[in-house]
């Protein structure tokens, strides 16, 4: 046991658990408020799962999109928020990210190597009061391209997407519609780019932070897992697991930010019973902050609850950890000539929405409690196949054996176990809405401005309408994937854990997906998980400095 004072190298004023992006902006935080500070990753990489993501980060108001023009605010914001949360809107910690979170954003560009500009994508919830969505511009914020060079001999340290790499920022990346059309980005630009070490989207945030991280030479550990802790008169003693070694350090302040439970089958099946997620995440979320937090007396709030999206998987695509790849249609089934459907072969859910909406859509059960939507196909025919790509298949290419495939729509169904005739069904109403009546009389698709976003314009019968006519007909099954959990220890606006008893717990805080949600179970939009871990990171880090060195002078521009 290392009481405090007994081995100087192993007692802290703060420690971090996890180096995703809330871990890696705690620490930032911490050292620059002067707190002797640790940083412990349970994996080999930093980065967490914001390095596989876009790398967006929604805030309200913010600088770059006034800079633009866009026309928003805090008020707005605050509304937005009701309308998507209620009275939870009121919560002191929604209030201090809608009121603070540009500020803190801003004291990271200024005081890191991150640099970010204006996205491009609406609100998720857009429609509602307070939400934004000017052609253009975004309440997201996305990074620069970013040198892998300046890492030095670190580069090995930073976790790499198994999607690839996208050299290329959002601005520019969108400005060409790489989206929809791949063939439009310079495959010379793409590659001289790659070859001089260049990373974008959430490769850049994480590599940026990362940076931050080593300058201040703050101390840093991987491979070293904390798993259980107890609590001292003044602080915390944690068991730490390193390379197969236990020890113990001290620390005055805790932060938990390795993120949620999606790879732990004991928190799973407590939460989810009977749902079979295939998680979009780093697989070493296993719910350690949960834990820790439940053991301190914290309360726990959105149980049962998660982030996620509907997806697919190709036969062999695995990461470097052995896990199946996820992958999801993200824009694919906004598109025209693509619905999806359930084992009815009915449609379920307006397919342009967001991707949160699609996933409680296809989680919904009957009164009996089961799936009323599982198992849920996209189905699309050769005019889809003519326009647009489907994941890593592109237009024109061979149809690859993972996408079944049928001359009609009744020997499809039969194909992938979907009852015929109301396929044929679907398919008949779902036709005659485009060609008769110019819209989806069933579920409005198109009718949201996300989905708006998503669609072609090019499109003569609409961003998000088409026919579904043409054979071949094809399906790909949807499968529910977590790309985090949005349960855990409840905070308040300074990151700070609160317990049962709704006091807060000294010296223990938490950020990111290893916390309840401030949003609650509401996605803002892009960037809705990010942007809060990288502001209650920041906080949490500055709350717990100031808790475990008592300075508090700070100055005004860390606020």
């Amino acid at each position: 046991m290392a009481e405090r004072g007994s081995n100087k190298d192993e007692n802290w004023d703060v420690v971090v658990l996890g180096s995703g992006v809330a871990g890696l902006c705690a620490a930032i935080a911490a050292s620059d408020a002067g707190a002797k500070t640790l940083l412990l990753e349970a994996s080999a990489t930093m980065g967490g799962t914001a390095s596989w993501s876009g790398g967006a980060l929604w805030v309200p108001a913010n600088r770059h999109l006034l800079a633009a023009g866009g026309k928003d605010s805090i008020d707005a914001a605050v509304k937005y928020a009701r309308a998507c949360i209620g009275e939870n809107a009121e919560d002191p910690a929604v209030q201090q990210y809608l009121k603070r979170a540009d500020e803190v954003v801003a004291y990271l560009e200024s005081s890191t190597p991150l640099e970010l500009e204006v996205g491009t994508m609406p609100d998720y919830q857009g429609g509602l009061p307070g939400g934004y969505y000017e052609e253009g511009t975004s309440r997201s914020l996305a990074p620069r391209i970013f040198n892998l060079n300046r890492l030095g001999p670190h580069q090995a340290l930073l976790r790499r997407s198994p999607y690839g790499t996208m050299p290329f920022g959002f601005s520019e990346f969108s400005a060409i519609g790489g989206v929809l059309h791949p063939e439009r980005i310079d495959a010379q630009l793409f590659q001289q780019r790659l070859e001089e070490g260049y990373v974008g989207w959430g490769e850049a945030l994480s590599a940026s932070l990362l940076l931050a991280v080593l300058e201040r030479q703050i101390e840093w550990r991987i491979n070293t897992r904390g798993a259980r802790c107890r609590r001292l008169a003044d602080g915390f003693v944690l068991e730490v697991e390193q390379d197969g070694q236990e020890s113990s350090v001290f620390t005055a302040s805790l932060i938990l930010a390795c993120g949620g439970y999606e790879w732990d089958a004991e928190l799973l099946q407590e939460n989810f019973p009977g749902v079979n997620f295939v998680p979009s995440t780093v697989p070493d979320n296993r719910g350690d902050a949960w834990r820790i937090a439940e053991t301190q007396g914290a309360d726990i709030r959105n149980r049962g609850h998660c982030w996620g999206w509907p997806a697919y998987c190709i036969p062999g695509e695995y990461t470097d950890e052995g896990a199946p790849l996820v992958r999801t249609a993200l824009f694919e089934r906004t598109l025209p000539h693509m619905i999806i459907i359930n084992s009815r072969g009915e449609r379920f859910v307006d397919e342009s929405l967001p991707y949160h909406a699609i996933l409680k859509a296809l989680l919904a059960k009957d009164n009996h409690g089961s799936f009323v939507n599982q198992p849920a196909f996209h189905v699309f025919d050769a005019q889809y196949r003519e326009k647009y790509a489907f994941g890593p298949v592109v237009s024109g290419s061979s149809l690859p054996d993972w996408v079944p495939s049928a001359a009609t729509p009744a020997e499809l169904a039969s194909l992938i176990g979907v009852d015929a005739e109301g396929f044929e069904a679907t398919l008949d109403r779902f036709n005659s809405d485009v060609v008769n009546e110019g819209r989806d009389t069933v579920f409005n698709r198109g009718e949201h401005p996300y989905g708006r976003f998503w669609g072609d314009d090019d499109s003569a019968s609409g961003p998000n309408l088409g026919t579904i006519a043409e054979p071949p007909y094809h399906a790909v099954p949807m499968v529910p994937s977590m790309i985090g959990t949005c349960g855990g220890p409840r905070i308040d606006e300074n990151g700070r854990v609160i317990g049962s008893d709704q006091a807060v717990i000294p010296g223990l805080y938490a950020a990111g997906n290893a916390t309840a949600a401030v949003s609650g179970t509401a996605y803002f939009g892009p960037g809705g998980t990010i942007g809060p871990a990288m502001v209650f990171g920041v906080l949490a880090g500055r709350s717990a400095a100031e808790e475990a060195t008592g300075n508090s002078d700070r100055d005004a521009g860390s606020g």
